[in-house]
């Protein structure tokens, strides 16, 4: 006597939803990770930082795009045109190479170029997150286009 199993049933939507922030899910990602080979969890790596950056990288254009209408508003650059871009430079410390938000270039729309310390505000902190998944090397540069959002390094 042959006995035929029917096929499991088709899991629900709600039973595909992630469970973002639970210890089963935690478990579960553990669980998946651990069957990786080294090349696939370099891949996973990989998408999880560009999809970081990505993040960081749109929070930085608003920022950006709010700071310099900011400080042109408050005469703090050497012209009154907007800015259209911003250069970061880099600089070393013990744990690594960072974005350097001091002695920033700022280009104006009028093609000149101020010098601002963009230090002790969100701008700080993003550059740190962002620098985390770009790793930067000494001597690139960060330029941030305000007109068209392009971010190029």
């Amino acid at each position: 006597m042959t006995l035929a199993l029917a096929p499991a049933p088709a899991p629900t939507p709600g039973a595909l939803l992630p469970l973002v922030g639970t210890s089963d899910f935690n478990a579960e990602l553990g669980r998946l990770l651990d069957t990786l080979d080294a090349a696939q969890l370099f891949a996973v790596e990989s998408m999880c930082l560009r999809r970081q950056s990505a993040k960081y990288t749109a929070r930085l254009l608003t920022v950006l795009r709010r700071r310099a209408r900011q400080i042109v508003a408050e005469g703090e650059t050497d012209s009154r045109w907007p800015v259209v871009a911003v250069t970061f430079g880099t600089w070393g410390w013990d744990n690594g190479i960072f974005w350097k938000e001091y002695e920033v270039a700022l280009r104006h729309l009028d093609g000149t170029v101020s010098r601002v310390d963009l230090g002790y505000d969100d701008v700080s902190g993003l550059l740190a997150d962002l620098a985390g998944t770009d790793r930067p090397d000494h001597g690139d540069r960060l330029t941030v286009d305000l007109r068209t959002g392009t971010v190029l390094q």
